[in-house]
């Protein structure tokens, strides 16, 4: 199961290697793109530059006194959001905009102009430490400096005033000789005082004692002895409480009247005028474009493969199609003047013969029932290699010691003649002479010289009534007499669609086999194609893939060619 699920992973990681190899140049024009694009944004960003000051924020480190009362409260990551939110508070950048004057330039203009303001700054708290970067980003370097100092001292010195006002308000309430309520409250809830384990101790005496005077009062007078003690004690309670809140009050005096001005908030780095620019990052703009064109190109390339209808592998054949497949015909280069089927010729496994053997036995399986039945070789459109098929195909079966008759039945565009180098003299269209007999068929066929047991008879002279000669019971008697005296013999046939040949040569041949041009052949004409030839009543034998191109992983051409020339090389060792 394990080795299962691997190949198919390989196969499903070849397909995608070999639809990205279809498509690539495509890919490598989006990058292209995608850089330009980058390289445009770069030239036409105005410069941002960024200045930053250090400050250093210590919690409430005025003396040891808290001077807010719910200052003491308040947990250490609360009060830093706090400060970090005032930092950039609407209140702190309007005077700060004021004081400046930012009003005057083109980038803090109003309308919108302390929101421009706010966008443009960054708090940035390092982390577990107590400073934090105060960053302004502006198009003008001084500046950037400038509002980023502004900000940071208008903050340290709100801060000073907020810590003096509150200070002030605690000394107020400790010299008063006669406290109100709301003083008396303060000072009763100074954090000395609530803290304080003495008074808390006293407090739940004070308490005790309220308690036993409850009891005692419901049983006896107030002029009772025990009543009376008990009164007596909490006057004395209540006055030593007194007495050390005094005491407390005046030690938080004295501590608060040198101490109340300091400070917890400092500047340890001012900004200072930046150099070069934050933005544009030219680097980093330069890797998305590429990214970006890159992903953009791999999408648009699927996205085609998807709405693609060319016929390129054989699961195409299936699905699509719903045809069998015989087999690949590999486009080749081929030395100039090299003969089509030179390969065929060599010594040696080459990736063309090999698939050309491939097909040839193919098509055995295929003609199981009738080993030497002829055939058609066809397709649906002109230019998608039937000759070049016919010809190897044929030089392969007359390697395998079969006397084959390859027969050019293009008598419009006719090319065989070409491929082996023979004259248009003599050829099918001679057959239709009025002075023609039987005895005359061999005399316009001809021998190839470099291939033993291989015959051709070309179109000959180009008749003026191709689809009419084809009609005819004469080409019925010859192909009787060509089956007699050869062991296979092959029509070459033009495509279906531009014209009826092939379907008038299905009334004698009624066995074909369908060529499709790899990546181009459309499916949809495919099958108009092949309904044709099912309504001709012609048997399809199966299919083969032409002009295939070797790349990627798919059906394993890379290993499968290696491994052919890898032995070829070995044998010549």
């Amino acid at each position: 199961m394990d080795n299962m699920n691997t190949t198919n992973a390989e196969l499903d990681l070849g397909e995608l290697i070999a639809i990205i190899s279809k498509r690539f140049w495509l890919i490598v024009a989006f990058v292209l793109l995608g850089t330009i694009a980058a390289v445009f944004v770069n030239a036409m960003m105005r410069p941002m530059y960024e200045a930053t000051v250090l400050l250093m924020i210590n919690k409430e480190d005025a003396g040891k006194i808290d001077a807010s009362p719910y200052g003491s409260f308040m947990s250490e990551e609360d009060y830093y959001r706090t400060q970090y939110q005032l930092l950039e508070s609407r209140s702190l950048l309007e005077r700060v905009y004021e004081q400046m004057d930012l009003n005057q330039y083109e980038q803090f203009a109003n309308p919108n102009g302390v929101k421009k303001l706010h966008g443009a700054l960054k708090i940035d708290p390092i982390t577990r430490s107590r400073l934090v970067n105060v960053r302004v980003r502006a198009y003008d370097p001084q500046l950037a400096a400038e509002i980023a100092n502004a900000v940071a001292n208008t903050f340290v010195a709100e801060n000073v005033s907020n810590r003096i006002s509150m200070g002030q308000d605690v000394i107020r309430a400790l010299e008063s000789s006669e406290n109100s309520p709301a003083e008396q409250e303060l000072l009763n809830s100074m954090p000395q005082v609530v803290n304080s384990d003495f008074i808390k101790s006293l407090k739940q005496q004070v308490a005790d004692l309220e308690s036993q005077k409850a009891e005692l009062a419901a049983k006896y007078t107030n002029q009772h002895p025990a009543l009376l003690s008990v009164n007596g004690q909490l006057s004395a309670l209540k006055a030593q409480i007194n007495q050390e809140t005094r005491r407390l009050v005046q030690s938080i005096k004295i501590e608060l009247s040198g101490q109340f001005s300091g400070n917890n908030i400092r500047v340890v780095d001012p900004a200072i005028v930046p150099v070069n620019p934050v933005l544009p990052r030219k680097v980093v703009n330069l890797a998305i474009g590429m990214f970006v064109g890159g992903l953009l190109g791999l999408l648009i390339v699927f996205a085609l493969e998807f709405l693609d209808q060319s016929i390129d592998s054989s699961e195409d054949l299936e699905n699509k199609l719903h045809i069998p497949f015989l087999g690949f015909v590999p486009k080749e280069k081929r030395k100039e003047r090299e003969n089509e089927y030179a390969t065929m010729l060599k010594q040696g496994n080459f990736l063309l013969a090999e698939n050309i053997r491939n097909i040839r036995t193919m098509l055995g399986f295929a003609l199981a029932d009738k080993p030497n039945a002829p055939f058609l070789i066809t397709s649906a459109v002109q230019g998608e290699g039937k000759s070049n098929l016919s010809s190897n195909l044929l030089v392969a079966l007359a390697q395998s010691g079969k006397k084959v008759l390859l027969i050019d039945g293009d008598l419009r565009r006719s090319r065989l003649h070409k491929i082996f180098h023979l004259s248009l003299d003599k050829g099918l269209s001679n057959i239709w002479s009025s002075d023609a007999k039987k005895a005359d068929y061999a005399s316009n066929i001809q021998k190839v010289a470099d291939v033993k047991n291989l015959y051709v008879m070309t179109s000959g002279q180009r008749p003026p009534n191709p689809a009419e000669l084809l009609m005819t019971p004469k080409l019925n008697d010859f192909l009787a007499w060509a089956q007699k005296n050869y062991d296979q013999v092959i029509v070459d046939c033009p495509a279906i669609l531009p014209v009826a040949d092939t379907m008038l040569w299905g009334r004698y041949i009624p066995r074909a086999i369908f060529l499709v041009h790899c990546g181009k052949t459309n499916a949809k004409l495919a099958q108009d194609a092949l309904n044709k030839l099912e309504k001709a009543g012609v048997k399809l034998l199966g299919a083969v893939i032409g002009q295939y191109k070797l790349g990627g992983l798919t059906y394993g051409k890379y290993g499968y060619y290696k491994s052919y020339h890898y032995y070829e090389d070995k044998e010549k060792n």
